[in-house]
């Protein structure tokens, strides 16, 4: 099997054993894994070497001199463990197979092996997933992808499993975002983050084995419990600050933040949460350009072509705070590019009889995330800092504070203040006839009918077509 994912291990490396360097030499010492193993050169002749398992690289370690003499990036190769029947004994080993190549190991048991197999199968890609998972049920399906859910036969917990078909991946920006996703995936470690288990490669499909969460989406949540009050909507905004701060200090943008992407660890906690499809996501310290989203959660300054940061995952999380806490979305339109357009004019409406009950510091707390410019609107870990936000542990809500001189950046060339909540008739309002019929369409996107919901107000992680 001709590997997706050997390109992009040959673009980083075109040899397998690479000679130490200054990155090999500090993460040496950070060890997974260890032990002796057998390696067998392509000549035929075997030798022990002492490996050494670290988050990237296999080592390789003289037995006599303690000295590192060589090192392969494990991140994008192959491993096939192998049972060899003898009448003597059987003999247990894993491959590692980088394009036509393959590198032999033999350990020196079976426990041995299961050890290494174990600790490997996490960094790199892993083959024959029937061995190891049971496919259950479909859970649902995107674009490029169909999630399973899956029982894995070891330990018997339950898992997702998120499958791509090659075929769809014939594109090089396709093949991209996938290893983009599970560069990120792999990169990030936070409660609050779906994790990545193992990545598998079959001759027809590329498989991602990720946590499974009972609870469902927050999308349906909504749908069939209706909107949250403000203590769990300020708990939940908390909680996706609080990891959007975490990015920032990882340099990763999420860019497709939505309510279809928050999985419910549980559907009797409706604040446990952990975020989901990093297909869009990168790494980055600002300046992007790309059009990418879903259609009602996307930041402004994406849709008029301004270069960006990751800013724009706070305007994502301003909109499901409105989202929870009205049961609707602002920006709904009879299609995609209507509610692009609207999404794009950033006009939020709060003149429905439901926020008639809500503080006025819970709907501050949504205008300031959902700011149009991008220059004044907080960054996450500013945000925070925003009582509302931490008003569910005081156990009370906080009924009115002012934006707080932490919000307010000195006045830029065509930028527009954060506006008084006495003002929003003036700043931020359609006009009746148009509030009247935005609800209509409101009312009609949340009845209930979730299958026809998620085809009007999601975008399946494509990018932007306004036009």
């Amino acid at each position: 099997m001709q590997s997706l994912f050997y390109e992009i291990d040959k673009n980083s490396n075109d040899q397998f054993w690479i000679p130490p360097d200054i990155n090999i030499l500090a993460e040496s010492s950070n060890i997974i894994h260890g032990g002796i193993l057998t390696e067998v050169k392509p000549t035929g002749k075997s030798h022990e070497t002492y490996f050494r398992l670290t988050k990237s690289y296999l080592i390789g370690i003289s037995m006599s001199t303690s000295e590192i003499k060589k090192a392969t990036k494990l991140r994008w190769k192959i491993i096939e463990p192998f049972l060899e029947e003898r009448k003597e004994d059987n003999k247990f080993g894993f491959r590692i197979c980088f394009g036509n190549q393959s590198q032999y190991f033999y350990a020196k048991s079976s426990d041995d092996l299961d050890k290494w197999i174990d600790k490997l199968s996490r960094l790199a890609v892993m083959t024959d997933i029937e061995n190891d998972y049971k496919f259950l049920k479909q859970l649902g399906s995107g674009a490029f992808s169909i999630v399973y859910l899956a029982k894995d036969l070891d330990n018997f917990k339950q898992v997702a499993i998120k499958s791509f078909k090659k075929s769809y991946l014939n594109s090089e920006s396709r093949i991209n975002a996938l290893k983009n996703e599970i560069e990120i995936l792999s990169l990030l470690d936070h409660k609050n983050v779906v994790k990545l288990h193992k990545v598998y490669e079959s001759e027809n499909h590329v498989h991602l084995v990720l946590d499974y969460l009972e609870g469902g989406d927050l999308l349906q949540r909504i749908l069939y419990k209706g909107p949250f009050d403000e203590k769990k909507a300020s708990k939940l905004a908390y909680k996706l600050l609080s990891l959007l701060e975490y990015f920032s200090e990882m340099n990763v943008v999420h860019r497709d933040i939505k309510l279809d992407n928050i999985l419910l660890v549980s559907s009797d906690k409706d604040t446990d949460f952990k975020l989901a499809d990093f297909n869009l996501a990168c790494v980055s310290e600002g300046n992007l350009t790309a059009r990418c989203g879903s259609p009602g959660y996307v930041a402004p300054e994406i849709l008029r072509k301004i270069p960006y940061g990751n800013k724009v995952d706070v305007f994502s999380v301003g909109i499901v705070l409105y989202m929870i806490l009205s049961g609707h979305t602002p920006f709904s339109g009879r299609n995609s590019k209507q509610t692009l357009m609207k999404n794009k004019q950033c006009v939020i409406n709060f003149n429905d009889q439901r926020w008639r009950s809500k503080t006025k510091s819970a709907i501050r707390a949504i205008l300031i995330l959902t700011q149009p410019d991008y220059r004044i609107r907080p960054s996450a870990k500013e945000a925070l800092k925003f009582p509302w936000f931490s008003s569910f542990k005081e156990g009370k809500l906080v009924a009115d504070f002012g934006f707080g001189s932490c919000f307010v950046r000195p006045p830029q060339p065509n930028s527009t203040r954060l506006p008084d909540i006495n003002q929003v008739s003036r700043r931020r309002r359609v006009s009746v006839d148009e509030s009247s019929r935005i609800n209509e369409i409101n009312e009609a996107i949340f009845s209930g009918l979730m299958n026809s919901t998620k085809k009007r107000v999601r975008n399946l992680s494509r990018p932007i077509d306004e036009d």
